[in-house]
């Protein structure tokens, strides 16, 4: 098989588990996210600190959906090459139930292991936006 061919195959198997993890979201399913990130993901909301395993990130997820009433990652790009997908994306949070209190404008790129599972994950955003409007804190 040609190794470009191959390489297509990989990036539509990686594109299909971060959609299942952006559509976990949505669903507010913790375990449904955690089932696409492996046990040694390394996950940074720009700037801050990296936050090292699954049980590390499991607690952040689970804190930001106890707090989210809806939430919506409108997908606007994603593309992909190799075990690295990009998303650029329209984060919509409604933390109070009133609607989309936040609308967030987002790049995540996610780095996926051999296995299919998000093992690097990297959000760009403004936090300050992030937290004026609501967003829980990001820390473990």
């Amino acid at each position: 098989m040609p190794e470009s061919i191959k390489q297509d195959a990989v990036v539509v198997r990686n594109e299909k588990v971060v959609r299942r993890f952006i559509d976990a979201w949505a669903a507010l399913d913790v375990d449904a996210a955690m089932a696409c990130i492996a046990d040694n993901i390394v996950y940074i909301n720009q700037p801050l600190e990296p936050v090292v395993g699954s049980a590390n990130v499991r607690k952040i997820i689970q804190g930001i959906l106890e707090r989210t009433r809806k939430v919506e990652w409108k997908l606007l790009n994603v593309f992909g090459r190799g075990n690295t997908i990009c998303t650029e994306r329209l984060d919509c949070w409604d933390f109070d139930g009133r609607g989309w209190g936040l609308q967030l404008p987002c790049i995540g790129m996610f780095d996926l292991d051999a296995n299919g599972k998000i093992c690097g994950w990297r959000d760009y955003f403004d936090n300050q936006l992030w937290f004026k409007n609501g967003g829980p804190t990001l820390h473990v």
